[in-house]
């Protein structure tokens, strides 16, 4: 993905749907190497991820929807981080609150990983949540509030080092 020739407009498009093609797969390690592919767009043509940001977000959300592998999970959340960090905040669009949503079934899960992960994701989407997003994140931090303050005396260290960078 990081190879400059993907950076033309016809085969960044085609791996791009090829990428898609591979999420529905049988092999798990096929479609865990296409979730990580669409993140790693953003070192192959970060100048096309705001191009592509409605394909690669409803797409990465999509898979963590539908999606039950542990491995695919991760790779699918790590994926999104990429796409986030790159996008900065901005244009995120609807896929704000598809995020959300997803991110918080996480932040319960008995997988030290997965639950890092949410609240890195999460903490990513504090920061970029605009004006027109606020109340809509605001409430959902009323909602998670339990389970964010019963983080606070999370056993694992590495879900509290993140935390400690979120809140």
């Amino acid at each position: 993905m990081t190879d400059p020739i993907l950076r033309e407009k016809r085969l960044l498009k085609s791996v791009l749907h090829i990428l898609e093609e591979r999420l529905e797969d049988n092999n798990w390690i096929v479609r865990r190497m296409a979730v990580r592919g669409l993140g790693n767009v953003v070192y192959g043509a970060p100048e096309k991820v705001k191009k592509y940001k409605k394909f690669l977000l409803e797409t990465l959300i999509r898979t963590l929807e539908e999606t039950f592998s542990f491995e695919i999970i991760v790779e699918c959340m790590k994926a999104l981080a990429k796409v986030l960090k790159e996008l900065k905040g901005k244009d995120i669009g609807s896929s704000f609150r598809d995020l959300t949503i997803e991110i918080r079934k996480y932040f319960d899960n008995k997988d030290n990983t997965l639950r890092a992960l949410a609240f890195v994701l999460f903490g990513i989407l504090a920061g970029s949540a605009k004006r027109k997003w606020k109340d809509y994140f605001a409430k959902q931090v009323r909602q998670s509030w339990v389970t964010l303050l019963l983080h606070l005396q999370d056993p694992s260290p590495e879900v509290s080092m993140v935390r400690m960078t979120v809140t």
